[in-house]
């Protein structure tokens, strides 16, 4: 069976597809998987061991379409370019997100409907909607969600990299490592802490459970980062930028992190290393933490809200009352769970 999935980014929208892999190829034993999506998300899927051909949207993508056939084609994305992708693919059949006769975003198929439907009523996003983005992309694609795990992995070349990356910052593996996250992308707002209350978290890893505080970002975290680490009473390890495996790989060396619903914590999750996980503007039902983790949600009436730019008054406000006091609970619980809290 020859199955084309089209998946865009965000890069951590694509993290948490890829549990599909493993519950087709199990449903489909033999199949060959294309997977078309967009640069920013190729380096984490390429020389994936489930993914037998990867393309990135463009010109290699679309040379693909027209001279490849396949017994069906799946998209499960909103985006323009995807949604190009899957209709002008050449497929027997098509299940997911499409275009209609008129050129508007429709289900292609009556298990998409309720995934489409998600996208337009916010009261069944928001409030009614209790299945995880897995739950519902596995119901797209007729497949029963068994609690598949991500299938993204750091190579032995980056984990050794990462290994010597740290301990050239003077990262000890006889300490507890914890990681916090400052970055959030920009694709909405209410994703990312006031640096203020990371560091006053990181203040108290460091004083009371004597944790080495790692802080995490990419290239757009790297000033935040040294804005940050500079207000600490006892200096952070500022980790730095690095490519999305050897990043990976440092998330693996890492005791548990502190993260907002980003790509780190998709990461996270890939790489199985427990993670405190803040939500403000998107939905923290939707998230699926594998029972290595733990959920702290503003309760504010506004939220959540999927909104890029915050409309209130008090920007970001449900960002503000996420406190340290909480995050801090809820880590030392996750730790203990997880028996990586220091025994005194």
């Amino acid at each position: 069976m020859n199955i084309l999935i089209v998946k865009f980014g965000a890069l951590g929208d694509v993290l948490r597809t890829t549990p599909v892999l493993s519950a087709l190829r199990k449903r489909h034993p033999g199949c060959r998987i294309t997977w078309i999506t967009d640069p920013g998300s190729a380096e984490a899927l390429s020389d994936h061991p489930l993914i037998d051909r990867l393309s990135v949207w463009g010109v290699d993508a679309s040379e693909l379409l027209t001279s490849q056939s396949f017994d069906v084609a799946v998209n499960l994305d909103k985006d323009d370019g995807a949604l190009d992708a899957v209709m002008s693919a050449r497929a027997a059949s098509r299940v997911g997100f499409g275009r209609d006769a008129a050129g508007a975003l429709c289900a292609l198929d009556a298990n998409s409907d309720y995934a489409l439907r998600l996208g337009q009523d916010d009261e069944l996003k928001f409030r009614t909607n209790k299945k995880t983005y897995q739950q519902i992309c596995f119901e797209q694609l007729g497949l029963h969600f068994a609690g598949e795990e991500y299938v993204f992995e750091p190579s032995d070349k980056d984990r050794q990299e990462a290994r010597e990356h740290l301990r050239g910052l003077g990262v000890s593996r006889d300490r507890l490592r914890i990681g916090l996250n400052t970055g959030s992308g920009s694709r909405f707002a209410g994703k990312r802490l006031p640096e203020g209350t990371l560091v006053d978290l990181g203040d108290r890893l460091q004083r009371q459970l004597n944790a080495q505080v790692l802080l995490l970002g990419g290239a757009d975290e790297i000033e935040r980062n040294r804005s940050i680490a500079s207000k600490f009473r006892q200096a952070p390890v500022n980790t730095g930028a690095h490519p999305i495996r050897r990043f990976a790989a440092i998330v693996g060396e890492c005791d548990a992190i502190v993260s907002g619903d980003t790509t780190a914590m998709h990461i996270a999750l890939a790489v199985r290393t427990p993670v405190v996980a803040y939500f403000g503007s998107t939905c923290a039902v939707e998230i699926d933490l594998y029972g290595r983790g733990r959920k702290v949600v503003s309760d504010l009436p506004c939220a959540p809200c999927y909104k890029k730019t915050c409309p209130i008054d008090d920007k970001e406000k449900c960002m503000k009352e996420i406190t340290a006091d909480k995050l801090f609970s809820e880590l030392k619980g996750l730790l203990d769970d997880a028996g990586r809290l220091p025994r005194s």
